[in-house]
């Protein structure tokens, strides 16, 4: 197997080739195409996905149709069907997942991931930082992907207006200061006394490399507009940008001076 970084790129086979993988530009885990040879042919096959990035179909350069799956939500195989005559090599799963025939289940990187049942087999290698529920994969999976198999979630107090935002462009908001302060792990009640009534209690997963850990059970997402990203700037240095924020979900109201979990 070839890697590029977290993404699988290239599988060689010995006495039968080798295969490598085309992604989306847009969506990373997304496959678009596979290239496969041996010695000096070549061919090019056309994955046509969901809305996730999971394949569905597998196409010929002539349009015809190689491999079939009826994939279903948290990622078990009803079906596997190949129309070409032929067995087709089609492992891709869930974005991020490798299909494991020996023993049925997906490779997800930093863990595997069992389809049949929606969850992954071990723990959280992040522990509690990724979540209370250690073997989640996603609440909603034809909305959210977790392709590494390592999600930090982390709660904040906001506005109505910040969480709208969020839920409009899909990533954190920068504070005024630049610097946006969250529960890490996530928790409801810090920060829960000091938040105004009307704000809601927030919580959605981010990437852990975005977090710098503060005070314990806190972190901080730099931005541009921050300290750091002003200094990067003037050094010609890379500028932290705001990261992704997926699976965001309320959790809690402040009502006249009450916390209001939800579930």
């Amino acid at each position: 197997f070839v890697w590029e970084g977290f993404r699988l790129l290239q599988e060689n086979v010995q006495q039968q080739g080798w295969r490598t993988y085309l992604y989306d530009a847009e969506q990373p885990y997304t496959p678009v195409a596979s290239v496969t040879g041996k010695g000096e042919s070549r061919q090019v096959w056309y994955y046509h996905t969901d809305v996730t990035g999971t394949p569905q179909e597998v196409t010929a350069a002539d349009g015809t149709l190689v491999w079939a799956g009826y994939i279903r939500g948290f990622g078990e195989n009803a079906a596997d069907i190949s129309n070409s005559g032929a067995y087709f090599h089609q492992p891709l799963r869930l974005p991020g997942q490798y299909f494991d025939d020996e023993t049925g289940l997906h490779y997800n990187l930093f863990r595997y991931y069992a389809p049949e049942c929606g969850r992954f087999v071990s723990q959280d290698p992040i522990g509690l930082r990724g979540g209370l529920n250690l073997y989640q994969y996603a609440p909603n999976p034809l909305k959210y992907i977790d392709p590494l198999g390592l999600t930090a979630t982390v709660g904040r107090w906001m506005g109505p207006a910040e969480y709208q935002q969020m839920l409009d462009t899909g990533t954190v908001v920068q504070s005024s200061t630049g610097t946006t302060h969250v529960a890490y792990p996530a928790d409801i009640d810090a920060f829960g006394k000091q938040a105004k009534n009307g704000a809601m209690y927030v919580e959605f997963d981010v990437p852990e490399k975005s977090l710098v850990p503060t005070n314990e059970g806190w972190a901080k997402i730099v931005g541009p507009d921050s300290i750091e990203g002003r200094l990067a700037k003037r050094k010609g240095l890379p500028v932290p940008e705001m990261p992704t924020a997926e699976n965001i979900t309320v959790r809690g109201e402040k009502i006249n001076g009450e916390i209001e979990a939800k579930c």
